[in-house]
């Protein structure tokens, strides 16, 4: 069964941060992308994989996420493209010790409350409520920043 060494928020998936100091600040042996839209995208399936060819890396469905560490004995990096799906795994059960939410893009119906994380009322209140479900939800751009807490972020997501 794969060990969850990581789980991570950034709607970019695989990118230079995530190669060049997220991999070697926890080290993992396989990355799994959990996003629907992506399963059904081979061209960037691809692109991501180049991104990281040293490592394995699993393309599949949030609901899949617990079949496929079941297939491996390893430390897994699992990114998610956006709150709402790590929050769905939430719901159907995944255990998740603790989230880091990296970047989330802005639109027109979240507030910037980090450089790189914008988040909309629902998704913080998404992130509240697996906070008081005991996980340690963090949101942490690069491993040099140290973690900021849902909390600290609170009052710029209410005003």
């Amino acid at each position: 069964m794969g060990k969850l060494k990581m789980i991570r928020v950034d709607y970019r998936m695989v990118h230079g941060q995530i190669v060049a100091k997220w991999i070697k600040f926890r080290p993992v042996n396989r990355l799994i992308l959990a996003d629907e839209a992506l399963v059904n995208d081979p061209f960037m399936g691809d692109i991501y994989r180049m991104a990281v060819p040293s490592y394995d890396v699993d393309i599949i469905k949030v609901e899949d996420i617990q079949q496929t560490l079941d297939e491996k004995d390893d430390e897994v990096l699992l990114i998610f493209k956006d709150v709402t799906s790590v929050y769905q795994a939430f719901k159907s059960g995944l255990n998740i010790p603790e989230l880091n939410v990296g970047a989330v893009q802005s639109n027109k119906d979240r507030k910037s409350i980090l450089q790189g994380v914008s988040l909309s009322l629902d998704e913080y209140e998404k992130l509240e409520e697996m906070k008081n479900a005991g996980i340690n939800v963090f949101f942490q751009p690069i491993p040099e920043n140290d973690p900021v807490s849902l909390k600290t972020i609170e009052k710029k997501i209410k005003q």
